[in-house]
């Protein structure tokens, strides 16, 4: 792929990754308002989590790809963590809505108890945390990557801000009232997304004229 066309790809994923963000906090707010019910919370949260997994993975590709070769430790390093997010997140999404929901609806609620998330002290809620702090670690790792001022700055500090909140996700297995930190997600990743794929668009138009 020539430069534009990675920045293109970038542009579109990083998209992706900021709608399946946004779709995944709405019902999460709505379910914490109590506006949403079981087990239409759960799905509405669940299925745009599978699709952001997929999406963040994409996105670090081409923020990889489009690295200068310098700073490529860097972008593969939180290309590999991303990689561990998304397998790791995706089976535990991917169980509740093909095992776990339907099985509850049909009344097995006890066959299942074992592999449901994500309240604390369950198996697959460990697995969703460790997920998700590996996701912010990406992000972390990604940041060196950015280098300049302008839309490369704001990426860099928006992956800053997203990357810092690891240990708090990571100690809610202890400390379970460190959701409301963790929570802070729901702002730093979506605006990490929007400047990357502000920055895809511009280095896009800057390939295109050069």
């Amino acid at each position: 792929m020539t430069h534009s066309m990675n920045t293109r790809f970038g542009m579109w994923a990083a998209i992706a990754a900021l709608v399946a963000s946004i779709g995944y906090g709405i019902p999460q707010l709505l379910q914490v308002a109590g506006v949403l019910v079981d087990p239409w919370d759960r799905i509405l949260i669940f299925a745009p989590s599978l699709a952001l997994a997929t999406a963040f993975v994409l996105t670090m590709v081409a923020v990889h790809v489009t690295t200068a070769p310098a700073k490529q430790i860097w972008s593969l390093s939180a290309l590999a963590l991303a990689i561990m997010y998304a397998v790791m997140v995706s089976i535990v999404y991917v169980t509740q809505l093909t095992i776990v929901i339907p099985h509850e609806l049909r009344g097995d609620v006890a066959g299942v108890a074992l592999i449901k998330c994500c309240n604390p002290g369950q198996f697959l809620t460990a697995v969703d945390l460790l997920g998700y702090t590996l996701m912010s670690m990406a992000t972390l790792f990604a940041a060196p990557a950015f280098v300049g001022h302008d839309s490369r700055r704001a990426v860099r500090l928006w992956f800053i801000a997203n990357g810092l909140l690891a240990p708090f996700l990571f100690m809610q297995f202890v400390f379970p009232q460190l959701i409301y930190i963790g929570a802070l997600w729901l702002v730093t990743f979506p605006m990490a997304m929007f400047f990357l794929a502000r920055y895809f668009w511009s280095e896009g138009k800057l390939s295109e004229r050069t």
